[in-house]
């Protein structure tokens, strides 16, 4: 499971795998918005670009990227309160479910 954060519009969507994320998440967006990702416990990962994006006076064009862990902010917990919306499978569709899925990651992993 990957959750993703477009901070412009401060929504969530939940993918159920890295493939599926990143099918859906473009390369120019991933990097112009930003895009945040974390991993099913809400550990923070960063887009790796593998290709660049490409942008020219009349066209771009989304580069291809991989997510690997470390990304440089906060885990998914202490960002919950930034979330207008969730989008994602039941049960997931509001943030109270996906604070209980994290908080429940965390107390296995503790």
């Amino acid at each position: 499971m990957i959750f993703a954060f477009a901070s412009d519009d401060k929504g969530l969507e939940i993918f159920e795998d890295e493939s599926s994320a990143i099918s859906s998440c473009e390369g120019v967006d991933v990097e112009e918005i930003p895009i945040l990702f974390w991993d099913a416990c809400g550990r923070p990962l960063k887009a790796v670009f593998i290709k660049a994006n490409k942008r020219s006076k009349y066209s771009v064009v989304s580069g291809e990227y991989g997510l690997e862990p470390g990304g440089e902010f906060a885990p998914l917990l202490d960002m919950l309160d930034q979330v207008s919306y969730v989008e994602g499978p039941n049960p997931f569709v509001s943030v109270d479910e996906v604070r209980q899925h994290l908080t429940s990651q965390t107390s296995r992993t503790s």
